[in-house]
């Protein structure tokens, strides 16, 4: 069923269309690329739906809590709504708290009880902590608690005790720079477990480090990229706990010695910015059924970047599945994008969710796969957002007491970066 006239003005205008409007039941899937499309806000701020490996996107039950980063005339400012998957309809705006500035997005868990979990705020300060007070609702939330220094990237998971795990990266004056994890148990303080990871170079350094569990709840994966010294080193890696976080081990079960560097981590890919090697960028990571890690990175050289997905051939290595070429085959004149997000739903499908950009316009492209890679359909689930720029994509996955079931949801930013990190702007903020 194709959208008439009125439906996809509505959409256009910032209105929603619910599922039984685009054609089909939230059971089944759609028999075109239609989509669900809501504007949640107008004030997005340069980076309102970033960073991938902040999750930010939760089900429950038949609701669907979604968060992001406002700016506004006094500063930066978290929201979150909820979509009631019954009736189609969506609560109102509510704000959670301040930001830094556009780096201080939000990152989202539930515990088993159903009650929310935020982190937010820093770029090198403190974090702040917020949960709802009641279960499955996002109108009313615990008093702000800081931790932590100079902190910036959160990413945030919840255990199967309900203690809530996190790892963010900390920059530091004259030391090389690193990431830290800590850890909330029920009703205590935050807590930090230890330095996991660790540039070898001084000055400024980038992980886009990404949590998610395996099938038992207990065994955390981490897949990483490690940018340092100028980005003549870029490598993309993977480690797993099977303690939460007090030893880390490789694919093949060697401990490694923290905290991990590009040197010591499980290397799956490595490059630099410098003659002759690729550009690396690290996107999210999901775990299958059996326990598989599933690590979706890019490798990047001019004129164009290649999306992999990376996974245990089972022996001694990685096996890699490019996904370029069946972008570029369906849609010859986009290109894609560094960098991509990974979800695989209850029903076993991998989803990865990747930017794509063509002639100075951006789009999003939505990769399905129901074998890791080896073959793939594509939807374009921002096509019928009018603006040029369509960007910094955020894609639903696992990281607590909840699951993905059917299509996962995607928000976006349409608009601008701006020139700084504390530029008041007015993008649009979307959910599809």
């Amino acid at each position: 069923m194709m959208m008439n006239r009125r439906n996809a003005m509505a959409v256009l205008a910032g209105g929603s269309l619910s599922l039984a409007d685009a054609g089909f039941g939230l059971s089944a899937a759609p028999k075109r690329a239609v989509h669900s499309t809501m504007r949640l806000s107008q004030h997005g701020s340069g980076r309102a739906t970033a960073y991938a490996e902040a999750n930010k996107i939760v089900t429950v039950d038949e609701k669907t809590h979604v968060t992001w980063l406002d700016s506004v005339q006094d500063g930066f400012r978290v929201r979150i709504r909820t979509l009631d998957r019954r009736s189609g309809q969506w609560s109102q705006t509510w704000t959670v708290g301040p930001a830094h500035d556009n780096h201080g997005g939000p990152t989202l868990t539930v515990d088993s009880r159903g009650h929310l979990h935020v982190v937010y705020f820093p770029h090198h300060n403190p974090f702040r902590y917020r949960s709802s007070l009641k279960p499955n609702d996002a109108s009313a939330w615990s008093d702000e608690v800081q931790f932590g220094r100079k902190l910036t990237y959160p990413t945030l998971v919840c255990g199967p005790d309900d203690t809530l795990y996190l790892t963010a990266r900390r920059s530091h004056a004259r030391m090389p720079w690193t990431v830290e994890m800590w850890k909330k148990p029920v009703g205590k303080a935050w807590e930090m477990v230890g330095t996991i990871l660790r540039s070898r170079a001084g000055g400024y350094s980038h992980f886009q480090e990404a949590l998610a569990w395996g099938p038992d709840h207990k065994r955390l994966h981490l897949s990483v990229r490690i940018y340092e010294n100028g980005g003549s080193v870029e490598v993309v890696g993977y480690m797993f706990s099977d303690d939460f976080g007090k030893t880390w081990r490789g694919r093949n079960g060697r401990v490694i010695e923290q905290p991990v560097s590009a040197e010591t981590i499980d290397v799956i890919a490595s490059g630099g910015r410098v003659e002759g090697k690729s550009s690396h960028k690290c996107g999210t990571i999901s775990v299958t059924a059996d326990g598989q890690p599933v690590i979706v990175y890019s490798a990047s050289s001019s004129p164009g970047a290649e999306m992999i997905v990376a996974t245990p051939d089972g022996k001694s290595a990685w096996s890699r599945h490019g996904l370029a070429s069946a972008v570029a085959g369906q849609w010859p004149d986009w290109r894609i994008g560094p960098a991509a997000e990974v979800s695989i739903n209850r029903q076993g499908t991998m989803y990865v969710l990747a930017t794509m950009a063509s002639e100075g316009k951006n789009g999003v492209a939505l990769i399905s796969s129901k074998d890791l890679g080896r073959t793939i359909k594509l939807e374009r689930p921002a096509a019928g957002v009018k603006q040029a720029k369509k960007w910094l994509a955020n894609l639903e996955r696992v990281t607590g007491h909840h699951r993905v079931d059917g299509r996962p949801g995607v928000i976006f930013t349409a608009g601008t970066r701006g020139k700084g990190n504390t530029d008041i702007l007015n993008n649009d903020v979307f959910w599809v």
